[in-house]
C-alpha cells in the first residue's frame, strides 16, 4: 500500500467517525428538545385538573363556613360565604342555601331570586312543591308592592341590559320593575345589538332569554351593513339633506354674483361693457335659479325621508311557558 492509499484510507475512517459523532449528536439534541416539549403537554391537563380541584376546595371551604355563620344565626356572615362559594363553583345547593340565607334576613327580593336561580338549576328538585310555594308567596308579597320580579339571560353573559331607556346593568340580571309592557336593549361588545319587547305579568316573575348573534368583524359595507342597522332607508336622508345643503349655497353665492354684476352694468358708462354684464347677470340669476329649485327639491326629499328613517321594530314572537318557579319569555328576533 502506498502512502497515498494509506492517507485516503486514514481519511475516509476519520469521516465515518465525524458523521457517526454528529448523527448522536443529533439525536441527543431532538431528545433534550422534544422532551420538554412533551412534558409541558402532559402537564397541561394535569395543571387544570388541579385548577378545578383548588377551586372546588375553596368552594367547598367557603361553603362550610357558611353553614357555620348559619348555625350561629349569623345570617349576613352566611350569605356574604356561600356568595363567595357560588361565584367560584355554582350550584343549585348553594343558590338554595342563599335564598333560605336571604329569608332569615326577610329580604324578600333576594330570596325570591335564589328560589328561582335554584329551580332554574334542579328544575326537578324533590323539595319542588316546597319551593314553588315560597316562590309563589314572595311574588304575591312584591305583587303587593306594585312590583314583579325580572331576570334577563343572554348567550354569552355580560351585555349591558337597558330597559325602557335606562341601563340598568350587566347580564345575568335580575331586578324588579312595574308589571306591563317594557322595551329591552342588549349591548354587548362583538355582538349584534339585541331589541325586543316584553310584558311583564303582575302576579309571576319570568326570565327572558336572549341568544346574541356575532357582528360582522372584518369592518367592510356589505350589501346588508351597508344601510345604518335598523334604518328603512340608511344615509340616503343625510346625504339628500347635505346634497340640499351644497345646491341652495350654491345658488345664494351665484346669487350674490348676480347681484355684482348688475351693479356694475349700472355703473358702465361703455355699451358693451354694459351688455357684457347684463349677460352675466342673466346666466347667473339662470343659474341661481335652477340650484335654488333643485336643492328645495331635494331638501323636501331628504325631509320626508328622514320622518320615514324611524328605527325599524324587529319583528318579534314572545313565547311564554310556565315552568316550575314562574314563566320563561324567550324574544325571537328576526331583522
Amino acid at each position: 500500500m502506498t502512502a497515498r492509499e494509506a492517507k485516503s484510507k486514514f481519511e475516509a475512517k476519520a469521516c465515518r467517525r465525524a458523521a457517526r459523532r454528529f448523527l448522536l449528536l443529533t439525536l441527543s439534541a431532538s431528545f433534550i428538545a422534544g422532551a420538554p416539549s412533551a412534558a409541558f403537554a402532559s402537564d397541561a391537563p394535569a395543571e387544570a385538573a388541579n385548577d378545578a380541584a383548588q377551586r372546588r376546595s375553596m368552594a367547598k371551604g367557603k361553603y362550610e363556613q357558611g353553614v357555620e355563620a348559619y348555625r350561629r344565626a349569623r345570617y349576613a356572615d352566611a350569605v356574604r360565604l356561600f356568595l363567595e362559594a357560588d361565584a367560584i363553583s355554582p350550584s343549585a345547593a348553594l343558590s338554595y342555601n342563599i335564598a333560605r340565607a336571604y329569608e332569615k334576613l326577610a329580604d324578600d327580593a333576594q330570596t325570591l331570586r335564589w328560589y328561582r336561580n335554584y329551580l332554574r338549576l334542579e328544575p326537578r328538585p324533590k323539595n319542588l312543591v316546597e319551593v314553588q310555594g315560597y316562590i309563589r308567596s314572595l311574588s304575591e308579597a312584591l305583587a303587593r308592592q306594585g312590583l314583579q320580579q325580572l331576570t334577563i339571560l343572554t348567550s354569552p353573559p355580560g351585555a349591558t341590559v337597558t330597559i325602557d331607556g335606562m341601563p340598568l346593568g350587566v347580564s345575568p340580571l335580575t331586578l324588579e320593575l312595574r308589571p306591563g309592557a317594557h322595551d329591552a336593549l342588549l349591548t354587548r361588545r362583538g355582538f349584534s345589538d339585541f331589541v325586543g319587547h316584553f310584558v311583564l305579568p303582575q302576579s309571576t316573575p319570568i326570565d327572558v332569554r336572549a341568544e346574541l348573534q356575532v357582528a360582522a368583524s372584518n369592518g367592510l359595507p356589505t350589501a346588508d351593513t351597508a344601510r345604518e342597522p335598523g334604518r328603512r332607508f340608511g344615509i340616503a336622508p343625510y346625504l339628500t339633506l347635505g346634497a340640499a345643503a351644497v345646491c341652495l349655497g350654491s345658488a345664494a353665492i351665484f346669487e350674490i354674483s348676480r347681484r355684482s354684476a348688475q351693479n356694475s352694468a349700472e355703473n358702465e358708462r361703455v355699451q358693451l361693457d354694459y351688455a357684457r354684464d347684463i349677460d352675466a347677470m342673466n346666466s347667473r340669476q339662470t343659474t341661481a335659479r335652477v340650484l335654488l329649485g333643485v336643492g328645495g327639491v331635494l331638501a323636501v326629499t331628504g325631509a320626508t325621508l328622514l320622518v320615514f328613517n324611524t328605527q325599524l321594530a324587529p319583528a318579534s314572537r314572545a313565547v311564554v311557558a310556565g315552568i316550575p318557579g314562574g314563566a320563561t319569555l324567550a324574544l325571537e328576533l328576526r331583522f
